[in-house]
C-alpha cells in the first residue's frame, strides 16, 4: 500500500511548524494551502515524511490534497480525496487515492473506498474478543 500507518492515523498538530504558503481553488472549493515541517527527528521517523503541504478547505477544515515529501528524499506521495460526504454530520472521505512518484515517474498508486460507513453506532461488546478480530464478521 501507498498508504503508511501516520497516513490513517490523526497528527498531534503540536508536533509540527506551519506556514500558510497561499489560497487556491481545488474541486470548485477555496483552500489554504499549508506547509506542515515536522519538529523532531523522532516525528519524520514515525511519520516517514521530512515536509507536508496541505490543502485545508475553507469550508470545513478538511485536508482534501497533500504532498508529501518521504524522508528518503527521492519519492513524493500525493493524497487525493476524491469523494467526501456528509454522514452523520461528520464529514468522512470515502475514497482517496494515494500515489508515489518518483520525479515524474508514477512509482505505485493505492485507492482506498469505504462504504456503509455509520458513526455513533451501538456496538456489542462481544464484536472486540481476540477471536472475533481474527476470525472477521
Amino acid at each position: 500500500s501507498d498508504f503508511n500507518y501516520s497516513d490513517m492515523t490523526s497528527r498531534d498538530l503540536k508536533d509540527y511548524d506551519y506556514k500558510l504558503l497561499k489560497e487556491q481553488a481545488v474541486k470548485g472549493h477555496q483552500t489554504w494551502l499549508i506547509e506542515a515541517v515536522p519538529r523532531t527527528k523522532k516525528v519524520i521517523d514515525e511519520t516517514g515524511y521530512k515536509k507536508s503541504v496541505l490543502f485545508v478547505r475553507q469550508d470545513n477544515y478538511v485536508v482534501v490534497r497533500a504532498v508529501n515529501w518521504t524522508s528518503d528524499g527521492n519519492r513524493l506521495k500525493y493524497m487525493d480525496v476524491r469523494k467526501l460526504e456528509r454522514i452523520d454530520k461528520i464529514w468522512t472521505a470515502t475514497e482517496i487515492h494515494m500515489t508515489t512518484k518518483q520525479g515524474k515517474i508514477t512509482l505505485h498508486k493505492t485507492i482506498l473506498k469505504y462504504n456503509k460507513v455509520r458513526f455513533n453506532q451501538k456496538v456489542g461488546q462481544g464484536i472486540f474478543t481476540v477471536r472475533r478480530l481474527e476470525k472477521g464478521l
